[in-house]
């Protein structure tokens, strides 16, 4: 049962751990939306310690971290996880919305709603998504060339 004891721990933008955690996470996780190569450590360093989140929290069950989720300042989501399973995404997505509340609207700027971002081909976590109903509201494509 994933409803065992899911823990949100704050990152520290200086502790070493943290930096090796999230970077074991960026490694390990199949879908990425913001990256194709890997960053180097030195880079990963750098983006954490200059921390861009209203919230960025490791995920963690008894001693082990399972992955990350952040939440910007425009209300936008993404969750993290070194391995993709449909119950524990379910479970933090519930633990997350019990927990914190997305920021005022800002016309054309922010959403008054949590808008969770997600791969493509996420297939669990669309699901997850799905089943505690979210609405599918927009399709964002890049130009990779």
């Amino acid at each position: 049962n994933s409803m065992k004891k899911i823990n949100f721990i704050n990152i520290k933008k200086s502790a070493k751990e943290h930096h090796e955690n999230l970077y074991h996470i960026l490694e390990k996780k199949t879908y990425s939306i913001s990256h194709n190569d890997l960053p180097s450590f030195e880079e990963h360093k750098k983006f954490v310690e200059n921390n861009p989140y209203r919230f960025w929290k490791l995920i963690k069950i008894d001693n082990e971290i399972l992955g990350s989720f952040y939440i910007t300042f425009e209300n936008s989501i993404g969750i993290n996880l070194i391995k993709a399973e449909y119950n524990l995404y379910l479970e933090i997505i519930k633990k997350i919305l019990i927990e914190y509340k997305p920021l005022k609207e800002t016309k054309s700027l922010r959403s008054k709603y949590f808008i969770f971002n997600t791969n493509p081909k996420n297939n669990l976590l669309i699901k997850a998504l799905k089943k505690i109903g979210t609405e599918h509201i927009q399709n964002t494509y890049a130009i990779k060339n």
